[in-house]
Formats: structure tokens, C-alpha cells, sequence
């Protein structure tokens, strides 16, 4: 039985991009997956295009670039647990095409929620009100018809 996969990442930018994404022969739909780096990051990784002798087309799995630490701090959990991860390439700007400024490829990833934790704490929101009546005992309502 599998689990359904809801998004855990609408889409993230690829940081530290190692390829040169016109040459690399990514598009849009194309698979990725997520591992670890040797520097505790989180490297994407997809089949990229790396020619034999320059002319002889060959896919090859290697690394695209790693994520930003909002989008690792998201999926780190899951990788921990081991879950299986749908990672697709969902936008892409090549180098051509730029206008200056660097590349960009975005991803998105889905998979199971129940291993995400709050990114964000905010003082206040999780707390629960305090419902006790006002210090001394007494209530602060006032009887309805004045009594």
C-alpha cells in the first residue's frame, strides 16, 4: 500500500548550482532526488547530459546544486526517516536566457507530511489562552439583567 504524497515544497531554488543548465540537457518535469552532502548540506541530484568525447550523447546521475537552509530545514526530517521523496524540476532559467543575471532552477518536492516539524515558532500563537477567572476569584461577567 502506498502512501498519497502531499507537497512538502511548492517550489525552491537550487543554490550552488554545479551544472551549466543549458548544456546539462535539464527540462521541466524532470526527475531529481535529495541526498545528503559530505558537508551536511542537501545536494539535488538528477540525469544530467555529459557527452563522450564531446558528441556521443550519455546521461549520467550527478549533482545540480543544493538547497537553501529553509528548504533543508523542511525535507531534512524526511530524509532522516528515510521517506521516499518526489522531486520534480519545475522551473528553469538557462543561462541564454538570463539577461544577465546567474542561471536558476527550481524543484519542488512532495512526499509524506508527518514528519515535518513547525519552521517557524511564534511566541504567543501556540499557547493556549488562559481561560481561569481573573485573580481573587471573581469573574469579571456581569450578570445579564443587572442583578
Amino acid at each position: 500500500m502506498t502512501d498519497a504524497k502531499l507537497p512538502l515544497i511548492h517550489k525552491a531554488p537550487v543554490e550552488g548550482l554545479q551544472v551549466h543548465v543549458a548544456r546539462a540537457g535539464l527540462t521541466i518535469g524532470d526527475t531529481a532526488w535529495l541526498e545528503r552532502l559530505s558537508d551536511g548540506r542537501v545536494g539535488v541530484f538528477a540525469q544530467l547530459r555529459r557527452p563522450i568525447l564531446g558528441f556521443i550523447p550519455r546521461l549520467r546521475p550527478g549533482p545540480v546544486g543544493h538547497l537553501g537552509p529553509v528548504a533543508e530545514e523542511i525535507v531534512a526530517p524526511s530524509l532522516a526517516h528515510g521517506d521516499a521523496l518526489r522531486v520534480r524540476i519545475i522551473d528553469l532559467v538557462p543561462e541564454h536566457l538570463s539577461n544577465g543575471f546567474p542561471p536558476e532552477v527550481y524543484i519542488s518536492v512532495w512526499g509524506d507530511p508527518r514528519h515535518l516539524q513547525p519552521i517557524l515558532q511564534t511566541p504567543g500563537l501556540t499557547e493556549d489562552p488562559d481561560d481561569s477567572p481573573a485573580p481573587g476569584g471573581l469573574s469579571t461577567l456581569k450578570p445579564a439583567y443587572g442583578s
